[in-house]
This record gives C-alpha cells, sequence and structure tokens, in this order.
C-alpha cells in the first residue's frame, strides 16, 4: 500500500508526502522517489559530515533500508477499554494540569500500555506500577478536559477515578458511604472545624495536619492552606416559595465556607437571593438543603458506592423541590452544576433516572446572564477584572456567560491567555499543593504582570486555588453583579 500511495502521490500528482509531520520512519524509505537520487545523496554527504557515527536521530530522515517502515512496528496493548482508542497524538496535553509536574493524559496511556508489554514480575514492571500511583492517578485533577480536546473523547481523567476506586479497601469505601449518608452532620461539623481553624495560627494547624497526613496517607489527609476561608454564616437567606421564578441550590462549599470577606459583606447566597430579587425573578430556597451535594467530593475520589447514595438523594430532592421540573433547578458553583446535570446519572436508580429527565438544571452564570442581566441596571463599574474560568464552565459551556456578567460589572474584562484548570479539583490541590502550583503557574505570571480592580471567577475552591496562586482575593462574579446593581450612590 505504501509503495503504491507513495508512487501515485509523487510521480502521479507532483506531491509532497508530508504534510503535518516531517519524513520519520514511516516515510524514510521513499525520501529519494520525492526527492531524487542527487538531492537525496547531497543529504547523505552531509549527514556523514556532520554525523559521521550516524548517533542524531538514527533510521529518522535518511535510511538506506527500503523496508524501514516495516521495521520495529509499534504494538498497541489492549488495556482500559476508554484508552484503547488512543493513537497517542497529543491533543490532550496542553488542557492537562499535570502535565508540567508529572505526567499528561497521553502518558499516563502511554505508560498502562507499557505495563501490559511487560512480563509479569519485570523490574519495569514494578518500577512502573510503583510510580504510577503518584505520577498518574493521585496527581490527576480529574477535571476531564482531556475528553474536551481529544478528537475521539478518552476521558482519561475517568480512568484515573476507576483506579482510584480499585484501591480503595472495603473499609475504606464503607467509610465514605457513611460520611455520605450521614453528610448533614459532616456538613455541619465542617463549618465548626473551619470556624474553629479560622482562630488558629496558620502555622499550627499546617504542623498538625502535615503530622496526619503522614500517619495517615497525603492523598486521604487535606492539608490546611492559610488561604483557606472562614467558616459560612450558619442560617441561609429567608426566602419565600410563592412566587418564585426558580429554586435556587447552594452548594455545600458556599454552605460550608465564607466569601474572601467572611461574613462582613453579602455572602454568595445572599448575593444571589438579592440580584434575582432586583431583576424580577425572585429565587426560593429549600429549607432542607444541609446534608445534600452534588455528589461530586466522592464522584472524583471513586468511591462509588458514596456517590451513588449522594447521587440518588440529591435528585430526588431537585425533583420535589422544584415540583417535579417545573421550576428551574440553579446551582452557584459551575462543578455542582456539571455534577448534578451530568455526572450524577450513571450512578442513579432507574427510577431517579426518569426523575432527573425532568430537571432543569442551571448554572448561575447562565441565570445571572440570561434572565437577570436583561431586567437590571447596572449603577456602578470597576474599571478592570480579571476572570479565572474554570473547567467545569469550560464542560458546560459557561465561559461565554461569565464573560458577559463580568463585561456588565466592569469596563475592561480579561481571560488571560494560559487560563486553564487550577488543579485545585475540590480538595485535590489540598492534597497535592504542587498540582495547584504547578497547573496556575502560567496563568498566575499572566494575571501578575499588572494589577486588576477585580479578580472573578465562579467556584469557591477553584478561587482559593487561584488566591494562592496568585495572592490576590478572587471571588464569585455574581457577588461583584449584586455589589455593581445595588441601589445607593454610584457612577456609572
Amino acid at each position: 500500500f505504501m509503495d503504491d500511495f507513495c508512487k501515485m502521490t509523487v510521480e502521479r500528482f507532483d506531491g509532497s508526502l508530508k504534510a503535518e509531520h516531517a519524513t520519520g520512519r514511516n516515510i524514510a524509505p521513499f525520501l529519494e522517489l520525492e526527492w531524487g537520487p542527487r538531492a537525496t545523496e547531497l543529504m547523505w554527504r552531509l549527514k556523514q559530515i556532520i554525523d559521521p557515527d550516524g548517533v542524531l536521530a538514527p533510521r529518522i530522515v535518511l535510511d538506506r533500508d527500503p523496508r524501514a517502515h516495516l521495521r520495529g512496528l509499534k504494538t498497541i496493548p489492549r488495556v482500559e477499554a476508554v484508552a484503547d482508542p488512543c493513537i497517542e497524538c497529543g491533543f490532550c496535553e496542553p488542557t492537562c494540569p499535570s502535565h508540567d509536574l508529572t505526567t499528561s493524559p497521553r502518558q499516563r496511556i502511554v505508560l498502562r500500555r507499557e505495563m501490559m508489554r511487560q512480563p509479569d514480575g519485570s523490574p519495569v514492571e514494578t518500577g512502573l506500577l510503583d510510580a504510577y500511583g503518584y505520577d498518574a492517578v493521585d496527581t490527576c485533577a480529574g477535571d476531564s478536559t482531556c475528553k474536551l480536546a481529544c478528537p475521539v473523547g478518552i476521558d482519561t481523567g475517568a480512568m484515573m477515578k476507576d483506579f482510584r476506586h480499585q484501591r480503595h479497601s472495603p473499609r475504606e469505601e464503607r467509610i465514605a458511604a457513611l460520611t455520605a449518608k450521614n453528610f448533614r452532620a459532616v456538613e455541619a461539623a465542617a463549618r465548626l472545624a473551619v470556624a474553629a481553624a479560622s482562630r488558629i495560627d496558620d502555622r499550627l494547624l499546617e504542623g498538625v495536619t502535615g503530622l496526619a497526613r503522614r500517619a495517615v496517607r497525603p492523598d486521604l489527609m487535606p492539608a490546611w492552606l492559610p488561604e483557606i476561608p472562614g467558616a459560612a454564616a450558619r442560617e441561609l437567606p429567608r426566602t419565600s416559595r410563592a412566587g418564585a421564578s426558580a429554586v435556587y441550590y447552594p452548594a455545600c462549599v458556599n454552605r460550608i465556607f465564607a466569601g474572601p470577606e467572611g461574613q462582613h459583606a453579602p455572602s454568595l447566597p445572599q448575593a444571589v437571593v438579592a440580584v434575582s430579587a432586583r431583576a424580577g425573578k425572585p429565587v426560593w430556597i429549600p429549607p432542607d438543603t444541609a446534608g445534600t451535594c452534588c455528589a461530586t467530593i466522592w464522584h472524583s475520589k471513586g468511591y462509588d458506592t458514596a456517590n451513588a447514595v449522594m447521587a440518588n438523594r440529591i435528585v430526588a430532592a431537585a425533583w420535589g423541590w422544584t415540583a417535579g421540573g417545573k421550576l428551574p433547578l440553579v446551582v452557584d458553583a459551575s462543578s455542582c452544576t456539571l455534577g448534578i446535570a451530568h455526572e450524577v446519572v450513571p450512578y442513579l436508580t432507574e427510577d431517579n433516572r426518569a426523575l432527573h429527565r425532568e430537571l432543569t438544571v442551571v448554572d448561575s452564570l447562565v441565570w445571572a446572564a440570561d434572565e437577570l442581566l436583561p431586567e437590571l441596571t447596572v449603577l456602578r463599574r470597576a474599571g478592570s477584572a480579571v476572570l479565572h474560568p474554570t473547567c467545569s464552565m469550560e464542560h458546560l459551556g459557561d465561559v461565554e456567560h461569565l464573560r458577559a456578567v463580568a463585561e456588565a460589572c466592569a469596563r475592561e474584562v480579561v481571560i488571560p491567555d494560559d487560563a486553564a484548570c487550577c488543579g485545585f479539583a475540590g480538595d485535590r490541590g489540598m492534597l497535592h499543593e504542587e498540582l495547584t502550583a504547578s497547573a496556575t503557574a502560567k496563568e498566575a505570571a499572566e494575571v501578575n504582570t499588572r494589577e486588576y480592580d477585580r479578580y472573578l471567577s465562579a467556584n469557591r475552591m477553584c478561587e482559593i486555588g487561584m488566591d494562592r496562586a496568585t495572592g490576590r482575593s478572587y471571588y464569585s462574579v455574581l457577588m461583584e453583579l449584586e455589589r455593581a446593581t445595588r441601589p445607593g450612590p454610584g457612577q456609572v
């Protein structure tokens, strides 16, 4: 086939044998066909002068073997089904938060294939297995942006989550399921712990959590970060179901952690309630949101039983809150919107899957841009704002909604060229600080080339990650929208 193909290309169409790639092993035997013996001999003479021992890129470009393209063919052993279609093109690599730290999605798959090539118990296989846990599984953010970049939609993040599941002991799975079943108490305890921690010296907390991480396991015990905010208010804003245009679901992270200014400024839930009412689209917060969650906490760690417990709980609850889907469910964290709208589905019972189909899950950015902005009057605008689009926004297609809301609040809006997933990934940035440090390095360097009046995003944990990376204070664009439209002194 290659003989006929190359002759047709060169002799019939006077074409080139290369387009995207250069002359590699596959084309080397046909170099003379394309360039002719005189030019090819000139190349060989130059090669012999510069590289007489043939140590530079051997058998690449220049190779006298007429069947070089059939020699040493690469094998593609079967691995996990999700990764089998990979042709190792590398489109995924620039999107991966860990590609400058440990491995990229392509490398994770290549290493798995090399494991399969190795005989059982070989030194190479043993070394790969020892390194793979940290280099591939632990430092994967699980953001699945690799799936968006991959020409055939390979989700290497999902494969890493499955590996996390496989290495859990039955006891760990039971404990995780217990936390899901009793999440109301877990949530309250987390809020109390954050409140107590805010009164303790950061260095002491860093030391204590560091000791605990060594005693337990770094991938299970989070480290304390000075950027972690104080506790959110115990009570959510009072709202009414009567006349509500939507059900507003404050994500558990916003029920646990306060905003960047603590409780001295309107919280995110207060801001969403206020700005929705201001636009004539009041929202209702159900009184029994405590103890519910989008299930991403367990999904990202591969705790399948716990994930299923919470996935079914939130869908059943949301169906009731929205009167069987008659009202949209507005979620104020992009990762939680993605979780409820899409990621819970495989873990639902058949009955709850039917209920899920009746739900309309709306990210707060979409709610603000499409429903609120047309009804609001902007009274004051900041001079400039820099945005951090999250990986969940990329999956949901919400980045332009983030920009639209920000442009209503600031005269100049910038999305850094190097903006990408921050790698904080819920709490993974607290488990492996180096992941977020590496993932945000280029974006943070770009952000810090100048001063901005506002630093905006729409996911609390990602905001904490960007705070740590840049030394700035990121917060939700919806809080800025509330400030920009709040009645009172101001100038556009």
